[in-house]
């Protein structure tokens, strides 16, 4: 069964069909940040042996980066070698890669395939890039989405595989981190939706990271998992679709969560991600640093988000938006605080996808 695709467009498959695909099928997102997938791709050579794996990159900032990642990887010390050259042409009429290059691991017998996309197609748009030709291969079982800026722990696969089978979960979250180190949690499994504020919530946040937590509790409050580790099963995809390319960049994964929802949603407490959180965003520096890009995208998407999921809490994310515009002012953000108040805008007008002049700006 395809995923929501014409037959016409499962024709290039960049020489999948040759090699297929294990069974799980890691994707990764990058936007000129090749040493973050490099530490990413160096973690992942460290997973244990089962489920094996073969990874999928999209680059979405243009040629030069793409090269850059390709030189990166398989550079001394990098995590992987040259593989064979694809044994099927690319076909740029039907798909939306213009460079596909095949390497392997170093470590372990994955392949990693690494795209250049023909314009940055945001992060639905990217993990979607390469759903659609694995769409045509029987082998895999499920996605791993993950952040060029993770690195997950040995096992942090084989948590999620298992949790997944034995609780017959649609999607299934991580635990995550800051940092290897870290006392505390960032997420139990992912985000929940707190209506009556109309935003969302980490689930766990400052948690003790060694103390018990009822796993339960934290897959019924669930609803969707973190962005930076989700587990997607093949027959959730099947039956909910891709993810949604208009937000372009936040909110896709909340988005398509909360549509898995009545499929189950799990937290695999043993699967550990490091996150470093935004150093392709910037949404981890202070209010300053953010860049106003991300924070016109959050503000405005969100709009889209609750009109699609929440249409009557639609006032109160007017009024959530326009606090945080008066904090960003009051912390000395002005420039934030007129792109909050621009994203809500821009939201209420119905704007979807990249916002093009903003980022020629």
């Amino acid at each position: 069964m395809t995923i929501g695709l014409k037959a016409s467009e499962t024709d290039a498959s960049y020489g999948l069909a040759e090699d297929l695909v294990s069974e799980v099928a890691v994707l990764i997102v990058g936007y000129r940040n090749s040493q973050d997938i490099v530490d990413c791709l160096l973690a992942l050579s460290r997973a244990t042996a089962s489920p094996a794996f073969d990874i999928f990159i999209c680059e979405n900032g243009g040629d030069d980066a793409y090269h850059r990642l390709v030189d990166a990887l398989i550079s001394k010390g990098g995590p992987c070698l040259r593989g064979q050259s694809p044994g099927i042409a690319i076909d740029c009429n039907t798909n939306r890669f213009t460079d596909v290059e095949r390497l392997v691991l170093r470590a372990r017998s994955s392949n990693v395939w690494v795209a250049c996309a023909s314009d940055n197609l945001g992060y639905a748009g990217g993990i979607n890039a390469w759903l659609r030709p694995l769409s045509a291969i029987p082998t895999w079982q499920a996605i791993w989405i993950l952040n060029p800026d993770t690195q997950p722990t040995e096992s942090a696969l084989a948590a999620l595989h298992q949790r997944a089978e034995s609780g017959r979960k649609a999607m299934v979250g991580s635990t995550i981190l800051d940092s290897l180190d870290a006392d505390h949690v960032r997420f139990r499994g992912g985000l929940s939706w707190q209506k009556l504020a109309a935003r969302d919530v980490a689930i766990g946040l400052g948690d003790l990271l060694n103390v018990s937590c009822n796993i339960a509790a934290i897959e019924d409050a669930m609803d969707s998992p973190s962005g930076a580790s989700m587990y997607v099963t093949r027959w959730c995809i099947e039956r909910i679709g891709m993810m949604d390319e208009s937000y372009f960049l936040f909110y896709e994964d909340m988005d398509w969560g909360l549509r898995a929802r009545h499929l189950g949603l799990g937290y695999a407490a043993d699967s550990i991600v490091v996150h470093k959180r935004g150093t392709t965003t910037g949404s981890a520096r202070g209010s300053s640093a953010i860049p106003v890009l991300s924070v016109y995208l959050q503000h405005r998407n969100c709009v889209r988000f609750v009109r699609r999921h929440f249409p009557w809490s639609v006032p109160l994310r007017i009024a959530v938006s326009l606090l945080y515009a008066l904090r960003f002012l009051l912390q000395g953000a002005p420039n934030n605080s007129r792109a909050a108040i621009e994203g809500l805008v821009a939201g209420l007008r119905g704007e979807i996808g990249r916002p093009k002049e903003r980022m020629a700006q």
